[in-house]
């Protein structure tokens, strides 16, 4: 069977909001089988397609120039098109993939423009325009079981971020966790490689998933999520549960998660943001999400 090839890297909120495009793909072209070129653990939180880890050695002569090995011919040989998500400044992902697909590639440089305040969903979507594809949906969306509401919390909150001036004090989230306590809330804090390489430690109730379809059904339990600005607040929009996203250096126009009940707290400098209009927020969205 032919197949449509995505290459999609970076980081798990990166691949979550390219879903919308990865779905208007996989509607176009039904009959197709759809591969996806990815970080392994972060593309089974897509499970339409089929995945291809983008540190196969077969995908090396992709990023330099040179003769293309056989066994890299063949990896694409039922390759009809191909989109990359890639910077690709010097054209040489671009010219070694038109050698091994006959039909069109696409590359686009995920990064969004200088200068734009559109969301980063419709950049993404914009290459889709080429290949005449219909826009289905903007709002990214997981499909996740979820777990019984005395098996998990309901309120989930992220002390984490992939960079650490995007991260509100830890001294903070521990706060808000007693602030919510007191209310008769079952709070945790999500603790996942970024945090226990930072050392989190704490004295409430911690998560750590084993995986992130685990993750993703933990989000899909939960009536609120609580975090800065990173892949688990995607994930948990992406699964339905509102989201109350604290942003400080990075652009909530362009990088808030879609959802339309998630609340944006931001400020330059992310430290700033205070505890206490942290949790007005957070009990005002608690009084509008139903318990499970």
């Amino acid at each position: 069977m032919n197949n449509i090839t995505i290459l999609r890297g970076g980081a798990i909120g990166d691949f979550v909001l390219t879903l919308p495009a990865i779905d208007a793909i996989r509607k176009a072209f039904a009959t197709e089988e759809l591969r996806l070129i990815g970080n392994p653990a972060i593309l089974a939180l897509y499970g339409n397609a089929t995945h291809l880890n983008h540190d196969d050695p077969r995908l090396i002569a992709l990023h330099r120039d040179g003769p293309i090995p056989a066994t890299t011919r063949a990896l694409f040989a039922d390759c009809e098109r191909a989109l990359a998500y890639a910077v690709d400044p010097h054209g040489q992902l671009q010219r070694q993939l038109a050698q091994l697909i006959a039909g069109p590639v696409l590359l686009w440089d995920p990064r969004p423009p200088v200068g734009t305040d559109d969301h980063i969903v419709d950049h993404l979507l914009q290459p889709l325009a080429q290949w005449g594809i219909p826009i289905c949906n903007r709002a990214p969306h997981i499909a996740a079981d979820k777990y019984s509401a005395d098996a998990s919390p309901e309120i989930i909150i992220h002390p984490g971020s992939g960079s650490p001036t995007k991260c509100w004090p830890e001294a903070q989230f521990a706060v808000l966790c007693s602030a919510l306590e007191r209310r008769g809330l079952r709070a945790a804090l999500l603790c996942g490689p970024v945090e226990i390489e930072r050392g989190l430690t704490s004295d409430h109730a911690t998560i750590c998933p084993p995986d992130l379809s685990t993750l993703a059904a933990l989000l899909a339990s939960a009536r609120l999520f609580i975090g800065n600005d990173s892949g688990p607040g995607h994930i948990a929009a992406a699964v339905g549960t509102p989201t109350l996203s604290l942003f400080g250096p990075t652009d909530p126009r362009i990088w808030s998660p879609r959802h339309p009940r998630g609340r944006i707290l931001h400020m330059p400098n992310i430290a700033d943001i205070p505890l206490a209009a942290v949790v007005d927020v957070a009990l005002q969205m608690l009084e509008e999400a139903p318990r499970g």
